[in-house]
């Protein structure tokens, strides 16, 4: 069984995120990382999943600031979404290989599907999608390394579990990467003593 999990990334003051995700009805911890960098780790469904779209979009349209969603699937595969005034703007995947859903087809054969397309079982994709280091600029402390930014969307030092390379990302941006590269179900009391939780206005 491999790591799974959802983070999201404001740019933000940290106060002013609270209150953002605050207004979602949604719960989560809040958690300072840097000057104007704040990760936001949604509370998982009764499912084991955070629906991240909601509050990211809130968000980045309350605030007028870019937000970055990450999620980790079993250790195979980094998505990750840029919001920018409500909306996505910008997808990575790290490897197309692994996003692949293969299905059964009427006449009782398996195909592969991405994104809701068919595809040829000779043309599978493969490597990375949206490996641009400049839509993640925007999230790096101080001047961005462009370069490094590009080798660990392009996961240049080797193979890597993909919770690895989300931390090399992290990095890369000059972030660090605790709070940004874990679980809401996985945090212990304590762990992060700045943080913040935000509880669910849905339920009660």
């Amino acid at each position: 069984m491999g790591t799974s999990y959802e983070t999201i990334l404001v740019t933000a003051e940290f106060v002013a995120v609270v209150e953002a995700v605050n207004e979602t009805g949604r719960s989560a911890l809040i958690v300072p990382v840097a000057k104007d960098r704040v990760a936001v780790i949604p509370r998982e469904d009764a499912f084991g999943v955070a629906e991240l779209p909601p509050i990211a979009a809130l968000v980045s349209r309350r605030l007028s600031c870019p937000v970055l969603t990450s999620v980790v699937f079993d250790s195979d595969v980094v998505q990750c979404c840029v919001f920018q005034d409500g909306g996505e703007v910008h997808r990575y995947v790290s490897d197309l290989a692994m996003a692949v859903e293969w299905f059964e087809d009427d006449d009782g054969q398996f195909k592969p599907r991405l994104d809701g397309k068919v595809l040829a079982p000779d043309q599978l994709p493969e490597g990375p999608l949206g490996d641009d280091a400049a839509a993640f600029a925007p999230f790096s402390v101080g001047a961005p390394n462009l370069d490094g930014i590009a080798a660990a969307l392009r996961n240049a030092d080797g193979d890597r579990f993909a919770e690895e390379q989300h931390v090399a990302i992290m990095t890369s941006l000059g972030l660090p990467p605790d709070a940004l590269t874990v679980g809401f179900r996985h945090v212990r009391q304590g762990r992060f003593p700045s943080a913040v939780l935000v509880p669910d206005a849905r339920r009660g």
